[in-house]
């Protein structure tokens, strides 16, 4: 009976109002893109995410990110950033630093890293890889930025454990040349995890948020170039008229 009864109804609508709800919107313009010069991978200048509802995060710099002593590339990399919201906290930040200052200035780094704001990161890869590969190598990048913020034994067992679910999206199977993942910080400590349009639980805990960031901000980055590329790009906007 309800299949009817709903024909009906659309039956007594005007034909003028049933019109203009199907009429399609336009579509929007893709975002311009800019090339990551090493991979030769482009990433779009903003991102509209449908995990924040639609939140458009704007590009703050590229970068690669290089294995062993020969330097293979393994993927090229995207910071974004809800931008009106992220100015400015690290506005406040920089304080009176002028941009040569800023590039310096690990305290004002830790700015980027803040869970008062929306950011994320979108990797493309440049060359297939094992998934228990990709697994181990976040042991390696993740844990020592969990150990640093860690407050104590219950704190750190949390953040080892979000880890380890991380881990696990990642265990088995293969990324491929081209697969794309986006991570987003959400605040609250929450991180998805979306792989080519897949999107995982969303995991809870600010100590993995921070140490999955933490990585491409701190002494020792993945890409200092792209480090020292998201400081200078981001400056213009927080101080049009500082050098």
């Amino acid at each position: 009976m309800i299949r009817p009864i709903a024909i009906t109804l659309l039956a007594l609508l005007p034909l003028a109002a049933f019109a203009q709800t199907q009429e399609p919107k336009k579509p929007e313009k893709p975002a311009p893109t800019v090339l990551e010069a090493e991979t030769d991978i482009r990433f779009p200048i903003w991102m509209d995410l449908d995990a924040l509802k639609g939140e458009r995060h704007y590009l703050f710099g590229t970068g690669v990110r290089e294995k062993t002593i020969f330097q293979v590339n393994v993927y090229g990399f995207g910071w974004y950033a809800d931008r009106d919201a992220a100015l400015p906290i690290l506005r406040k930040a920089a304080g009176a630093m002028n941009l040569k200052s800023a590039l310096n200035d690990e305290k004002f780094h830790e700015a980027f890293l803040s869970d008062n704001y929306n950011k994320s990161m979108r990797w493309v890869m440049a060359r297939d890889v094992d998934g228990e590969d990709v697994a181990e190598a976040f042991d390696d990048i993740l844990e020592p930025g969990i150990r640093k913020i860690a407050k104590d034994k219950k704190a750190l067992d949390t953040g080892l454990a979000a880890m380890k679910q991380l881990r696990g999206y990642f265990a088995s199977g293969q990324l491929d040349e081209g697969d794309e993942i986006i991570f987003i910080w959400e605040t609250g400590g929450k991180l998805h995890t979306i792989v080519n349009n897949h999107e995982y639980k969303v995991i809870e805990n600010f100590h993995v948020c921070y140490a999955m960031f933490e990585v491409f901000m701190n002494e020792d980055p993945i890409d200092k170039n792209a480090k020292e590329m998201i400081v200078k790009g981001v400056y213009p906007y927080m101080f049009p008229d500082r050098n």
